[in-house]
């Protein structure tokens, strides 16, 4: 359950090669948008975007904007049309990150070691683990962007060290 070295943890990790870069339509090392809040009133699909936001954690709960279905007997969004967005995506050379946090939501660790187990919950539910509540099915996000604006900064290096 290990992220390669090079795999995106942070957007910061994901982006900062392709900061320095002008902007190209042909190109896979743009910066990208977030996706799933809609805050334009305009959103696209998922191919120009991060998808956001699981702003309640370690009860794992997604903010995605159109994704209403949720599993059985869970308040766990359900999404599989994102799956194919996810995999097209891929296919282009683009990296798709799941953004944690955000300027709303419950979510903070009180451990490292919390922490640790969420990392192992992100894995088998966003990464390339096993569970049966997988939001996007069979697609698998190539890495984390932590947009952690509640000022709780308790367990965040564990989370990713457990991630890596």
């Amino acid at each position: 359950m290990r992220f390669s070295t090079a795999a995106a943890l942070t957007a910061t990790a994901a982006v900062s090669s392709s900061v320095v870069n002008a902007f190209s339509a042909e190109g896979n090392n743009n910066v990208a948008l977030y996706w799933g809040q809609n805050s334009g009133r305009n959103q696209e699909s998922l191919g120009s975007y991060i998808i956001s936001f699981l702003t309640d954690f370690p009860q794992t709960s997604l903010n995605i904007v159109g994704c209403d279905e949720t599993f059985p007997g869970s308040t766990l969004l359900h999404c599989p049309a994102l799956a194919a967005d996810i995999k097209k995506c891929q296919s282009l050379g683009k990296k798709v990150l799941l953004s944690l946090g955000g300027a709303i939501g419950n979510y903070g660790f009180t451990s490292d070691s919390e922490a640790e187990a969420y990392a192992d919950t992100l894995w088998d539910t966003f990464g390339n683990g096993e569970s049966d509540t997988r939001p996007f099915d069979d697609a698998v996000v190539d890495g984390f962007d932590l947009d952690i604006e509640n000022g709780n900064n308790v367990g965040y290096a564990a989370l990713t060290k457990q991630l890596r």
